[in-house]
């Protein structure tokens, strides 16, 4: 992918440039390596970006963004903007926070954000939300118990609190689920990439929760944690398998959504008996 680029110096002047890896071009930008025009002029954030298939195209975008005036320029980031839609925080390479962009900019252009998740286990079994069937992505899969974008202003612990509560109907105090870590996650998605790094959290609860699943969930089911290793091993291997749910009922690999081997590796020492719960 190639990215042509405006950033917003901290100066509040703009500068135009075009990379293949704009995660790691925002680095260099915000540590003085980028260009000679924004040393010292950071910090900056992410005004606007396009991307192309080819250098030769971004290449030539740039240059033409290049004669425009700075009016000219302003009116182009207007353009992308989308008053009273969602905005997510952009990060570089250095996890340094980059400005808010519009969510589909972010999901269409592969920009880097952060997602929390939340992994509800209980008497070994990891609870799943099934998509409901009316979402525009991946409806009617099964799911991590909560998952969702983190807003931006808002932490990570209070991202899962609320995306439990909403989707799950499950409520948790800020430091009632365990931090686990985080991971880098990039795969692609029907509306563009996926380039996000996922906060990982585990509650371990004593009994089945009272589950009142939101209106973007259908239903809440659970998944025995030996079949979500089958699961995780079968996704990576390409190979097709059925993975049966506590249940009892079967459902193929292509059912789910949920094989994240990272978040696996985090998570799996929160899960062994005499772990901090």
């Amino acid at each position: 992918m190639n990215y042509v680029y405006i950033l917003r110096c901290a100066d509040g002047s703009l500068y135009t440039g075009w990379t293949n890896d704009l995660t790691r071009r925002l680095a260099a930008h915000n540590s003085g390596r980028g260009a000679k025009y924004t040393k010292g002029r950071g910090p900056v954030t992410l005004a606007f970006s396009e991307v192309f298939e080819t250098q030769g195209e971004a290449m030539g975008y740039e240059a033409a963004i290049k004669k425009l005036t700075p009016q000219q320029k302003e009116g182009l980031i207007a353009a992308q903007e989308e008053p009273g839609g969602e905005y997510l925080t952009v990060y570089d390479a250095d996890l340094r926070p980059c400005g808010d962009r519009p969510r589909a900019v972010v999901h269409r252009q592969g920009l880097r954000h952060m997602v929390a998740h939340l992994w509800l286990v209980e008497n070994g079994r990891l609870w799943l939300q099934q998509r409901a069937l009316d979402r525009p992505l991946y409806p009617g899969l099964f799911d991590l118990t909560a998952t969702g974008h983190i807003d931006p202003g808002e932490t990570p612990a209070q991202a899962v609190c609320r995306e439990a509560r909403e989707e799950a109907g499950v409520r948790l105090a800020p430091g009632q689920a365990t931090y686990a870590g985080a991971a880098v996650q990039r795969f692609p998605r029907p509306d563009g990439f996926d380039n996000e790094i996922a906060h990982a959290f585990v509650y371990r609860a004593p009994s089945p929760p009272a589950f009142a699943p939101g209106p973007e969930v259908a239903r809440m089911a659970p998944l025995p944690l030996a079949e979500y290793v089958r699961g995780v091993a079968a996704f990576a291997a390409g190979a097709s398998a059925e993975i049966m749910l506590g249940s009892g009922e079967a459902v193929p690999l292509e059912g789910f959504c949920c094989w994240h081997a990272g978040e696996w590796k985090l998570v799996q020492p929160f899960l062994k008996e005499g772990a901090e719960p």
